[in-house]
């Protein structure tokens, strides 16, 4: 019982996330995975957040599905980076406002994210990465693919832009 309740209330608080796309590297590479503490009380510039895409994303290049993974490059109240300004349209010297951040791929030519989208609004953060996790490694290794009808499709590795 004791410890159904401990799993219960670590799985409403942590989250187990595996990195897929280029946009993160070199700090998180594709397959590696993170613990991701959910609903904090507010990230910080330089931290890494797990979110939901905005509304706008797909309209802005990104193609994957689910939630992404980027660093926050700016909290409200922080003055907005010259690097997403003009896109904001907004002066020098303007803040980000209350509730919403920017956010950036450590990856810049491959990441879709606030230079592309804009704000990111406090509602969509799930979390922060708060450690990496081992990578997933099969037991047995996987036998290599081979088929002896040329027709038959072998599945290749997705990967998202963004």
């Amino acid at each position: 019982m004791i410890v159904r309740l401990a799993r219960r209330l670590l799985r409403t608080r942590l989250l187990a996330v595996t990195v897929t796309g280029p946009s993160m590297e070199p700090a998180l590479r594709d397959g590696d995975r993170v613990l991701v503490r959910r609903r904090p009380s507010g990230p910080a510039r330089g931290d890494v957040v797990v979110l939901e895409p905005p509304p706008g994303a797909r309209e802005a290049g990104l193609t994957h599905e689910g939630l992404i993974i980027k660093r926050v490059a700016a909290g409200p109240g922080d003055p907005v980076p010259a690097l997403f300004a003009e896109r904001l349209g907004v002066p020098p010297g303007a803040v980000v406002p209350p509730g919403h951040y920017l956010v950036l791929g450590d990856n810049r030519p491959l990441s879709v994210d606030s230079r592309r989208f804009g704000y990111v609004t406090r509602a969509l953060l799930t979390g922060v990465v708060t450690r990496p996790l081992p990578r997933h490694t099969p037991t047995v290794p996987a036998a290599p693919v081979t088929t002896a009808d040329p027709l038959l499709p072998v599945a290749e590795p997705v990967r998202d832009a963004g």
